[in-house]
């Protein structure tokens, strides 16, 4: 059994600054509010690990399994103490009127335990759309900044 939630947004923030806010980790806390310190080891690509410590939560190790510089990009946790897995998958696409689609789809892995799964999914849930929101609002302001049209 897996638990998996979508939410998508569209945002007039342009892609190519919502990346630099993903692929920029230390960015995180300042747009994901449950995320209270995160790092990477390395370049953000597939393959790299990082540490990331929800808030109110032990530290946990996270891996980058998929990067697409200005399209998305896939992340996997693991709690080994639960045998759960959390995979994220965050994609942003162009539409046809100049704006963008970001995208979160978030599915948990626990064998066994679908009520772990339903509480670590459903407190994920909670956050995200929020989350989504924030980042868009940030990568819209470097925008401004940078004076993108």
């Amino acid at each position: 059994m897996t638990w998996e939630f979508e939410n998508s947004i569209v945002t007039d923030a342009r892609k190519e600054y919502i990346w630099a806010l993903y692929s920029n980790v230390e960015t995180w806390p300042l747009w994901d509010h449950g995320i209270e310190e995160i790092s990477l080891h390395g370049e953000f690509r597939e393959g790299a690990f990082g540490k990331i410590k929800p808030e109110e939560q032990e530290v946990l190790t996270y891996k980058i399994t998929q990067a697409d510089p200005n399209k998305g990009f896939s992340d996997e946790t693991v709690i080994e103490g639960l045998n759960a897995t959390i995979k994220f998958i965050h994609t942003f696409s162009d539409l046809p009127d100049g704006k963008t689609r970001l995208t979160n789809h978030v599915t948990i892995l626990c064998p066994d335990k679908e009520e772990i799964e339903k509480e670590i999914g459903e407190g994920i849930s909670l956050g995200v759309p929020q989350t989504m929101e924030n980042i868009a609002r940030m990568a819209n302001f470097i925008g401004k900044i940078c004076k993108d049209k």
